[in-house]
């Protein structure tokens, strides 16, 4: 199973790249973020053209997840099933080919001192709590993906002394990740991708990131044990990041031997 994760910075701005890139790559699974889209108004025509079933839930302007999928999922939900807010449009989860998949766009946190940060830590809290509720352990075969907005480790920015602390790169956000991560995830990107300098994210306002290497790493493509060992590679696209009207993230993407 080829499973791809990409924020999209907007589905219908990147239409031309991702449809693109889905008929040269053909993955069995693309997990889409920050889709900025109204349902009434998701692009779902284009994508089943391609040869795609496409299920989402998203908003105007903000936030925003979907799977793409070369067969129709037998399960699918949104929201971690609380009150509290920014969950429908964060968090989609599909059953398909006897694997469950969670997308998610995790809070970016905007300042340090701030209460949108608070909200990302609490968050990620309550992502831990919806792994715990929905799975009975990580014996079962689950794949974390998305837009994690977190940087786990010093190699995964560009200059790590320079960022430190920042709100996708400082010990709060780290630890909070880990505890979400110890739900029983493994690092499938990192396993396949031990060395330096192999990011996912290039930021706009950086004349020529990508071409200088000031990338980040805050994708993910995480897995638990019984899917982890069945990884094979994992591999990111940096080609997509050149062309016209790019996202400022690119296709990051993970196969299975099932």
């Amino acid at each position: 199973m080829k499973i791809t994760t990409f924020n999209a910075n907007s589905i219908r701005a990147r239409l031309p790249i991702l449809l693109k890139w889905l008929q040269e790559n053909n993955p069995d699974v693309l997990a889409v973020q920050e889709t900025k889209v109204r349902d009434e108004e998701f692009p779902h025509s284009e994508i089943e053209d391609a040869g795609y079933n496409v299920v989402f839930c998203g908003e105007k302007s903000y936030n925003g997840v979907a799977f793409l999928t070369k067969n129709k999922p037998k399960t699918v939900s949104f929201g971690m099933g609380d009150d509290e807010g920014e969950s429908n449009t964060r968090l989609g989860h599909i059953s398909i080919g006897g694997v469950e998949i969670i997308n998610t766009y995790v809070p970016q946190g905007r300042e340090l001192e701030s209460n949108y940060f608070q909200f990302k830590l609490n968050w990620l809290k309550r992502l831990r709590e919806y792994f715990d509720k929905t799975f009975s352990s990580a014996k079962k075969k689950v794949v974390w993906v998305g837009d994690l907005n977190v940087a786990p480790t010093p190699q995964d920015v560009h200059d790590p002394k320079r960022i430190w602390p920042h709100v996708c790169f400082c010990q709060d956000v780290i630890d909070a990740f880990e505890d979400v991560r110890a739900f029983g995830f493994e690092d499938v990107f990192r396993k396949h991708l031990p060395e330096n300098g192999t990011f996912t994210f290039w930021d706009y306002r950086v004349k020529n990131a990508l071409q200088r290497g000031l990338g980040w790493r805050i994708d993910h493509i995480l897995a638990t044990p019984p899917l982890a060992v069945k990884s094979v590679s994992c591999s990111v696209d940096t080609e997509p990041r050149t062309w016209e009207k790019p996202s400022d993230h690119t296709f990051v993407t993970a196969k299975f031997d099932l």
